[in-house]
């Protein structure tokens, strides 16, 4: 089309169709719910474990790993999330696996990294939770010619039904790429290709790069789809005690464009139940929690015209705090205790 032979009203609106229309844009990583890196000799574990505040419950994550440092079969580590009773062994290169099952609640846990006792020198480890992303997002791992984990899984949030393009990538080695647990391949993946994948049932699908016996397979996938935006809750709130006149929490929420635009984006606060903002539409707020003993969920979506939403959230704790009045009967309710205790002893010595 020779747009020196269109009038100037055509021309304007063909422009104004073109910036409000949302096409595919490039893919990213998911993002980090928490990341951890370091360095370990044959045998060592980190110590004291690596910490990881979740400031929100989640129904699930996917585990990333980055292994370097040696390339003979004992040159692994073994990753444990001690309170959640998680455990990835033998990791070498690069992967990812879906941990769909693992529901968490808020709260504080601990990560013991050790690299195995036959490893041939140090060994580096880059690891992390990330969050279950909607398109467009992408995914790159490694399987080493020596590794014992062949597969690489992850999930992804498709918002709607429909065809969903992929690009299947391929540098080194071949693999073949399954959805949902299937037993025959979507593709087999000898370089990199395009896929068009039909979701017909909105929701989390699982995702799979396996190969028979890795002879170092670098691969990756990325899911395209409209730009969206990705939004966090910038800091956390200490635990509240309105008792006490700690009541009000100021919390505030950053919103990123996946394409990189400035887009006009608007938030909106929500609490899962009582409690007051004193605005929900602010991206900076401040939250009143109510007197007793309970956790919340205060909620930011954030929205903007031709992008994907987003949401995070983030659970506060309020607790009661006892009265100064009371601290005496408190305390000799105490050594009324004991008292009765060490009389009833010497009664059954007698």
């Amino acid at each position: 089309m020779r747009f020196g032979r269109l009038g100037p009203g055509l021309l304007v609106f063909l422009v104004a169709v073109s910036l409000l229309t949302p096409s595919a844009v490039e893919a990213a990583p998911p993002r980090a719910l928490a990341t951890f890196s370091g360095t370990l000799n044959a045998g060592e574990i980190t110590s004291p474990p690596l910490d990881w505040q979740l400031n929100q419950d989640i129904s699930g994550f996917v585990f990333h790993y980055r292994i370097t440092g040696g390339s003979q079969l004992n040159d692994v580590v073994y990753v444990t999330f001690t309170e959640a009773n998680l455990v990835w062994p033998l990791l070498m290169g690069e992967g990812w696996e879906y941990c769909e099952d693992c529901s968490l609640e808020a709260g504080m846990y601990h990560i013991e990294v050790e690299a195995d006792g036959n490893a041939s020198g140090p060994i580096t480890f880059d690891i992390g939770a990330y969050r279950v992303e909607q398109p467009p997002v992408d995914f790159v791992g490694q399987m080493p010619a020596n590794s014992q984990v062949w597969f690489s899984d992850f999930g992804v949030r498709f918002p709607n039904a429909g065809t969903y393009e992929l690009t299947l990538g391929v540098t080194s080695g071949s693999y073949d790429f399954f959805v949902d647990g299937e037993e025959t391949p979507r593709a087999t993946v000898t370089q990199t290709r395009e896929l068009a994948l039909d979701i017909v049932t909105p929701g989390i699908h699982l995702l799979e790069v396996y190969t028979e016996e890795p002879g170092d397979v670098t691969w990756s996938v990325q899911i395209k789809g409209p730009p969206k935006l990705e939004v966090r809750i910038v800091n956390t709130c200490p635990v509240l005690n309105p008792e006490s006149g700690e009541s009000v929490c100021v919390i505030g929420a950053e919103a990123t464009p996946s394409d990189g635009s400035n887009a006009s984006i608007s938030y909106l606060w929500s609490t899962t139940a009582s409690g007051s903002f004193n605005s929900t539409t602010s991206q900076w707020v401040e939250w009143t929690a109510p007197p007793g003993v309970a956790s919340y969920t205060l909620t930011v979506n954030a929205s903007a015209p031709g992008y994907l939403s987003d949401t995070d959230s983030l659970k506060v704790q309020v607790v009661p705090e006892f009265p100064s009045a009371a601290l005496p009967f408190l305390i000799a309710a105490a050594m009324a205790v004991v008292l009765f205790t060490r009389r009833s002893r010497s009664r059954s010595a007698a």
